[in-house]
């Protein structure tokens, strides 16, 4: 017996360890970092963490945070880069499992040589032509000119993380994810007809909060949710298939999103173009050119990456302001373009954004990551309004009603109370005249003239029937919160659909199955899920949690 419960001890000794092993890794299997810039300590977004030699990897947040597997990549070294700082390479070994680890990147300052034309017209006397700087609209409509040349127009795939979601107040709602493979058969097809998708895994993040009403459809009808000064174009298709129609290198021959329109044909002819100082990727030197449009009530400030030499086409951010919206909105600057924006005062309010990134692999320019916002507005019920109305009558002879209780939810301002315009009475359509109005805490007692008559017969008549007759019509009055009553707000949302790249292969062939993603449904409700061996090597990035 005593030997039986040493084995029985042991036994379950071993079922803890294991399950506690379990719990560690269900806790840290990730590596969480944190990317920063080493002068203001903001956020560094959207820059690429690969792990060294197996061209997996991940990018950033809008946080500047990402995640890696550790078990998967413990005794490989982050390479990181992004956009105007010099990469570093990082052993994932150095980095802790249980804190998010803070990454600071170093700006990198470059002077280059600029790219010359050299003319045929206004030849000197000895004969040679003039040589000058390119300015800003002939180095981008050399750049879209040679997309055919920088881009793959054989058939690709790549392997990603998707996500939607909302934000208000800086906060994550309504976040979906998804590790999907994207085949892609070349920039010479049409995107929106022939690339096919495979959905792997999908799941809705429960751990972050969930707004039903902000994830319902856009409703024009009631407008309960809305886009203020705009529409998308969805073109049939998933919030999947938006995000990709807003990618304007991919279409670049087919009409996107205003004010680009067509790339090829319409870019640089509704767009303001300067060059900026220079910057770099990877130590490839681009052309940083600033986009500027200003029409109405509508600006637009953006910025286009081309390398030098090559004339590739790294990065494209362009966003959309209403100058016109309520203060409430003004100097909203876009999370996506914080330190890299011009220092711009009363921008309003921001309709959308679009951040778009490509790569070079093998001399050609393929996806790293697309991220879409844009605005939209939530119809919320009034904070302040009555809630009970009580009719006192005069019964002694002839049917008369004496005065009209008003209870509200909030406390009204007295100053308000106080005014009879504010107040309609009647009785069918004949209006009640208000002798003198009292008020106490979040009531307001509106005493009548008695000579309001009815011709009733009392003994028959009952009180409800005659309270249907009766309307009560209140105004401009504001509770001690500043909200009008019966006034109804909208309150403003951010909604943004991401796709980050993983991995890419560049020799794939497309499966020949019907399990791919149907554009026209959503991504999260009943989409054909494909089978993948080696899932496990892939993972979803998700954000850090909020605060």
């Amino acid at each position: 017996m005593h030997q039986f419960l040493k084995h029985l001890n042991l036994f379950c000794f071993l079922i803890l360890t294991v399950q506690l092993n379990i719990i560690e890794g269900q806790e840290n299997p990730f590596i969480n970092g944190k990317l920063i810039d080493s002068k203001d300590k903001n956020p560094i977004s959207f820059a690429t963490v690969l792990i060294k030699n197996k061209a997996k990897g991940a990018i950033s947040n809008i946080d500047g945070g990402f995640k890696i597997p550790y078990e998967l990549y413990k005794r490989d070294t982050l390479v990181i880069s992004s956009m105007g700082y010099s990469s570093k390479e990082i052993p994932l070994s150095s980095l802790r499992k249980n804190k998010i680890n803070l990454i600071v990147l170093e700006e990198q300052a470059i002077i280059l040589d600029e790219v010359l034309l050299v003319g045929n017209k206004n030849r000197s006397h000895g004969g040679k032509g003039r040589k000058r700087k390119m300015n800003a609209e002939e180095i981008v409509l050399l750049a879209i000119k040679k997309i055919p040349k920088n881009y793959p127009f054989n058939a690709y795939s790549y392997i990603g993380y998707y996500r939607d979601y909302q934000i208000r107040e800086s906060k994550y709602l309504n976040l979906n994810e998804a590790l999907m493979e994207v085949f892609d058969n070349g920039f010479g097809i049409s995107d929106l007809k022939e690339t096919q998708t495979r959905i792997y895994q999908y799941k809705k993040n429960l751990n972050f909060p969930t707004d039903t009403i902000a994830s319902r459809p856009y409703d024009y009808q009631t407008r309960n949710k809305v886009i203020s000064n705009g529409l998308i174009d969805n073109r049939g298709g998933n919030e999947y298939t938006i995000l990709r129609i807003h990618d304007a290198i991919r279409n670049y021959s087919k009409n996107s999103y205003d004010y680009v329109n067509r790339l090829d044909l319409n870019f640089v002819k509704n767009h303001t173009l300067d060059l900026l100082p220079d910057t770099s990727i990877d130590n490839t030197p681009l052309y940083s050119i600033n986009i500027y449009r200003y029409k109405g009530n509508i600006k637009v400030l953006g910025k286009i990456f081309i390398s030098k030499g090559d004339f590739k086409i790294y990065k494209i951010q362009y966003a959309v302001y209403n100058m016109r919206k309520s203060l409430e909105f003004q100097n909203k600057t876009p999370i996506h373009l914080n330190a890299s924006k011009p220092k711009e005062k009363n921008l309003g309010k921001l309709l959308y954004e679009i951040l778009v990134e490509y790569r070079s692999y093998m001399g050609k320019m393929y996806p790293n990551y697309i991220s879409f916002n844009n605005s939209f507005e939530i119809l919320q019920p009034p904070l302040f309004y009555p809630i009970d109305a009580i009719i006192d009558y005069d019964k002694s002879s002839k049917l008369s009603i004496t005065s009209i209780e008003v209870t509200f939810n909030n406390t009204p301002l007295i100053k308000d109370l106080r005014k009879k315009r504010n107040y309609e009475l009647y009785f069918k359509d004949e209006k009640l005249r208000i002798k003198n109005i009292q008020f106490m805490d979040k009531k307001v007692i509106l005493n009548l003239h008695k000579k309001m008559i009815f011709d009733y017969d009392i003994e028959v008549t009952s009180d409800q029937l005659i309270d249907e007759d009766i309307t009560i019509k209140i105004k401009n009055i504001k509770d001690i919160y500043g909200n009008f009553i019966n006034t109804p707000k909208y309150i403003s949302y951010n909604q943004y659909r991401e796709f980050f790249v993983q991995e890419l292969k560049t020799n794939s062939k497309k499966p020949i199955d019907t399990l791919y993603m149907l554009k026209n449904k959503s991504i999260f409700k009943n989409q054909p899920i494909a089978p993948f061996m080696n899932l496990s090597d892939y993972w979803l990035n998700t954000p850090l949690k909020n605060d």
